[in-house]
């Protein structure tokens, strides 16, 4: 009997593994994602002046500093960046539902397709914007770990609050540090993004059509997250 509990003890380990394995993955992925919206982020910022193409809060924000100025051409701008970003959501969940175990691939296909459009037509922010939207069905969860991947400010309050828990004691395990991976991805893509464009100009928008190609194809090679 000793034989069969021990075989079912090594699978189980392997189970761990795999899962373990899988989570890093994720995690990996989860950073070079959100370092591709970073670099977009970071181009269109520069590019409109103070807008964003994925921190939509902060363009809400503006929005609201916009109407309570009487900005109404401002504001109107801004909300048709919003709209953009919604819609751009909403179509790449559709995709992601439609396409089941390959979304990611073909989300991150779209995605390229987009910002290439953009790219062609001198870091246009309409295609941009609606490719940071349909980007956040790329990927959802890195295991057991939720990510975000064009804004940062729920990652934050997770790896907050998962601080507060260890400093009094209430922390179970170390999962919540893993929340820091997306920002950090996010800060150094927006790094990148801004030297590409103060070096290129419109032009740097190529560097995220190319990383989003590569990562569209790489994806395409392993077993994809939700």
């Amino acid at each position: 009997m000793s034989e069969p509990v021990g075989i079912g003890g090594a699978a189980a380990n392997h189970s761990g593994d795999t899962a373990a394995e899988a989570e890093v993955r994720g995690l990996v992925l989860a950073m070079l994602l959100a370092g591709l919206a970073g670099i977009v982020d970071a181009i269109g910022y520069l590019h409109l002046n103070g807008l964003f193409v994925s921190f939509m809060s902060g363009n809400s924000t503006q929005l609201a500093v916009a109407l309570g100025q009487g900005n109404l051409a401002q504001a109107g701008a801004i909300a048709g960046l919003i709209a953009l970003f919604v819609l751009g959501a909403a179509a790449g969940q559709a995709l992601a539902d439609f396409t089941g175990r390959w979304h990611m691939t073909w989300v991150l296909i779209c995605v390229a397709i987009l910002l290439a459009i953009g790219a062609i037509i001198g870091a246009a922010a309409e295609p941009m914007v609606f490719a940071m939207g349909a980007m956040n069905a790329a990927m959802r969860r890195a295991g057991s770990t939720p990510v975000s991947l064009t804004f940062v400010t729920g990652t934050l309050v997770r790896f907050g609050q998962g601080l507060g828990d260890l400093l009094v004691r209430h922390a179970k395990g170390w999962s919540w540090v893993a929340q820091a991976t997306p920002w950090l991805g996010m800060v150094v893509g927006a790094t990148i993004g801004g030297a590409a464009y103060m070096q290129f100009g419109e032009a740097a928008t190529w560097v995220p059509v190319s990383l989003a190609g590569l990562l569209a194809a790489c994806s395409a090679a392993i077993l994809q997250p939700d």
